[in-house]
């Protein structure tokens, strides 16, 4: 247990006592003297004594969990499939730039690591865009 002195000013300290508290009597102390506190406190023994409540609590808690992972994963995987369009897009504009000042389509596919299909396609796209 922590070594504080608590005063009644001091809402910080009456909060990590209580946090901290390994018996309800270490608990009573700072939930007296804090409203805030003593509102925790409260609700604390209610879902203590309420097996129901206590499920309830934990399953809202595990669905927050797994909303949070469910969010993280689409915006990483948004993120991953946005940064993949713009490097073929940024390609594409290279591709296209270097046919037209009259590069092979053979020497384009070498230096842009890419079969001859590849480039063919690239370039009908953009003729059937433009």
């Amino acid at each position: 247990m922590m070594n504080l002195t608590v005063s009644n000013d001091d809402a910080i300290k009456q909060w990590m006592l209580f946090i901290d508290g390994k018996s309800k009597d270490v608990m009573e102390m700072p939930a007296a003297k804090n409203k805030d506190i003593g509102n925790a406190f409260d609700v604390l023994k209610i879902i203590s004594n309420d097996k129901k409540a206590r499920m309830a609590y934990e399953a809202r808690e595990a669905e927050l969990m797994d909303q949070r992972t469910r969010i993280k994963s689409a915006f990483t995987k948004g993120e991953e499939t946005g940064i993949k369009k713009g490097r073929d897009e940024g390609k594409a504009e290279i591709i296209l730039a270097l046919l037209a000042r009259g590069m092979g389509v053979e020497e384009v596919a070498s230096i842009a690591g890419m079969d001859i299909i590849g480039v063919i396609e690239i370039q009908k796209g953009f003729s059937t865009k433009g």
